[in-house]
Parts: C-alpha cells; sequence; structure tokens
C-alpha cells in the first residue's frame, strides 16, 4: 500500500522496449540501479513499468541498447497535475478546499445533548457558551474537564456529567440527581396562626391542640392550633410543648382592581413580509439574497436549516431572516368588551394566582370616568390559611 502510494505521488508508466536484444536493456537497468516492474516478454521485446524520473534518464541508454521505448500508459499525480494545467482554477481550487478543510477541522462542528430530563437543552448550550464551547470553539482552547466541573457546581439537578470532543463534535451525557422527597425533620415547637383574615369552614389538625371551632372568625396572626398541651394531676400541672402540624381552611375575602384605557392602538401584523437570506459557516455570514425595502413597523424572525449527515448537524446551513410587516392600528373598547377583558383577566387570576384556592364568588364592579374603565373584583377563596410559627421555650 506504502509503495503504491508513493509511486503514485512521484507517477510511473508503463512502456515497451522493442529490439534485437531487449535483454540488454534489462542488464543496462540493474547496472543503474533503476526499479522495473511488472517486466514480461512481448512480441519483439518486452513491458514493464518504472517511475517517470528513471524512464527520462534510461532513454538515452536504451538508445545505445538498440532498443525503442514507447510509453503504453500514464499513471500518478504528476500527469494529473500536467493534464489541468490550462484550466488553473481546479488544482488552485482543489488545494484551497483541502486548506480549509484542514483550518475548519480545528473548530468545533456541532453540539450533541443527551441524558437530559427536565434540564432544557437550551440552557445547557447557553451553559456551555459561557465557558468556551459553542459552534465554531477553536477546540484545543475547551479544557473539558474544567467545563463539567463548573457547570456541576452552579447546576446541583446535574449529578453526573461528560464533556467528550471526538473529531468536530462535542457530545455531552448528563444524569439528573433523582430529587429525595422532603421530610420534616424539625422538631422545634410550634403553633399555626392565621395568615390572613377569615371564616373557618373546616379543621384538619395532624398535632396540637385546636384553638377554633367551624363557623369561628379568625384575624391575621390569631392562633389556631396551640403547641402547647396541658395535662392536670392532683400533685401538679404538666406542659408538652408540640410542633403543631395541620390545616385550616376559611372562607377568605380577597379584592383586586384592574383598568383599562377607552383608546388605545396596537401593532398588526400584515400578509407583506421580507426575507433575506444567508449561508451559515461557523462563525461566518455570507448573504446570497438582498432586499433594501424596510418596513416602518416590523416583527423580525429567524430560521436556520442545518446540514444533517448520519445524524450529526455540521455547522454549514442556510438562515433566513424574515420581517412581517405591521399595522398601527387605533381601538376603542365599549363597556361590554371591557367587562369580557375584565372577566378574563379574573379567571387568569384565579387559575395561576390562587390555584390552590377554591373559588366560592366572585363580583365585579365597573365603573367608567372620560378616558378608561375601572374594575373592582370582590372574591371569596375557600383555602388553607394555617401558617407554621415557632415559639422558644425557656424554663
Amino acid at each position: 500500500m506504502l509503495v503504491s502510494l508513493i509511486r503514485f505521488f512521484r507517477g510511473y508508466v508503463d512502456f515497451t522496449a522493442n529490439g534485437m536484444f531487449p535483454e540488454r536493456f534489462l542488464n543496462v537497468t540493474a547496472r543503474n540501479g533503476i526499479n522495473l516492474w511488472n517486466n514480461h516478454p512481448a512480441e519483439n521485446g518486452l513491458c514493464g513499468s518504472m517511475t517517470l524520473n528513471d524512464y527520462r534518464h534510461i532513454r538515452k541508454t536504451a538508445r545505445k541498447a538498440k532498443v525503442t521505448l514507447r510509453i503504453i500508459q500514464k499513471h500518478g499525480l504528476p500527469f494529473i497535475i500536467n493534464k489541468y494545467k490550462p484550466r488553473i482554477g481546479v488544482p488552485v481550487g482543489a488545494a484551497l478546499g483541502f486548506a480549509v478543510i484542514m483550518l475548519l477541522s480545528n473548530f468545533v462542528w456541532s453540539i450533541s445533548i443527551t441524558g437530559t430530563q427536565t434540564i432544557s437543552d437550551t440552557y445547557l448550550l447557553g451553559e456551555l457558551e459561557k465557558y468556551g464551547v459553542s459552534v465554531g470553539a477553536y477546540k484545543n482552547s475547551i479544557n473539558a474537564d474544567e467545563v463539567k466541573r463548573a457547570i456541576q457546581i452552579s447546576n446541583k439537578k446535574i449529578g453526573w456529567m461528560s464533556v467528550n470532543i471526538t473529531g468536530n463534535i462535542v457530545s455531552v451525557e448528563i444524569k439528573e440527581n433523582v430529587e429525595k422527597p422532603e421530610l420534616e425533620t424539625n422538631t422545634n415547637p410550634c403553633n399555626l396562626k392565621a395568615k390572613c383574615d377569615g371564616v373557618i369552614t373546616k379543621t384538619n389538625v395532624k398535632n396540637g391542640v385546636t384553638n377554633v371551632m367551624v363557623g369561628s372568625g379568625v384575624a391575621k396572626g390569631d392562633l389556631l392550633v396551640s403547641g402547647v398541651s396541658e395535662s392536670h394531676t392532683e400533685r401538679y400541672d404538666t406542659l408538652t410543648y408540640l410542633r403543631a402540624s395541620g390545616e385550616i381552611f376559611a372562607d377568605v375575602n380577597s379584592q383586586k382592581e384592574l383598568s383599562l384605557q377607552k383608546k388605545t392602538e396596537y401593532y398588526s401584523p400584515k400578509e407583506d413580509t421580507i426575507e433575506r437570506s444567508q449561508i451559515s459557516l461557523l462563525w461566518f455570514r455570507l448573504p446570497y439574497s438582498m432586499s433594501f425595502t424596510q418596513f416602518p413597523y416590523y416583527a423580525r424572525s429567524y430560521n436556520t436549516h442545518c446540514i444533517n449527515l448520519n445524524e450529526v448537524t455540521l455547522p454549514l446551513g442556510i438562515t433566513t431572516q424574515t420581517d412581517y410587516e405591521l399595522s398601527n392600528i387605533d381601538i376603542a373598547y365599549d363597556a361590554e368588551t371591557a367587562n369580557n377583558i375584565f372577566e378574563n383577566e379574573s379567571l387568569i387570576y384565579e387559575l395561576f394566582s390562587k390555584g390552590e384556592s377554591t373559588l366560592k364568588s366572585r363580583e365585579l364592579q365597573i365603573s367608567e370616568s372620560d378616558s378608561e374603565y375601572k374594575c373592582k373584583i370582590n372574591y371569596v377563596f375557600n383555602e388553607n390559611i394555617a401558617e407554621c410559627v415557632e415559639f422558644a421555650v425557656t424554663e
């Protein structure tokens, strides 16, 4: 294999040697130390192969031996280069292409992440970029151990992590920590007190002495469940300090105020768009479609499609920038529309801010002025109002 490769780069020829005494030619080649291979008899002579340089030097000696040499076939790189000499761009382009490939082989082409469950790949790519690992980064500047250690320290959800550089691909493997169930290990005594005003509707006391009953009203800070238990005997009284626990449900009044301008403006997308595309290679960007038109108001988005080869994303793709024209629209709200908007806002508040509470009632009071609508919403929620308040025990 190595000999064939050397012969290809040096170039060699297949030839015939015709004459009365072709054996003299064999003696001449041996005497001059010329390597001759594939030699075999032929009509009126012999055939063989030798390097291009040896063939050039042996021709004069062959004439003295009264042997005529004729090339049958040419092989090797020198003949390929000579063939494309009139087209200088071909070898130059090939050389430049080879140089570009050698240059780009020193950079990261793609990053693959496996093993994530609750941690997003976008977050991990951002963390990797903080420590110099990104598409287009110089491979030799990446310390995989330091990157792995730094990310594990900054994110406690990662139990194990590996960062491997194979060729131009950075492979990141993650194993997330299994979250342990939270156990109540605090044994300090505490009371359950009301965190807001309300009317008690249900008690579910697990530990402690209940101080309220269903139907009673309480104010914020009132004692609901005591962590002090008293026992009386004939000789003495005994106090036992407990860590009160349980749930105390109450109907709680809540208010929320909203406002809406009667006249406002917003931007609405139209059908007209402008697209500009560019070829992206690592950090290089080469526009291949341009437009000098610009909308006065627009929303912009980017979409990148990269080439995938054998499930590997290459750093070569097309990025399309799309501008969507926006029209400035003035809108005026009437009372019915304002009421619908306030109701929707109320539902969003109940779903996301009071998701653990049960809605008992809702009352909207809408008023208006010259420039805006105002809404006061009165709620009644049924919720757990107990909160743990620890206390110190002194002898």
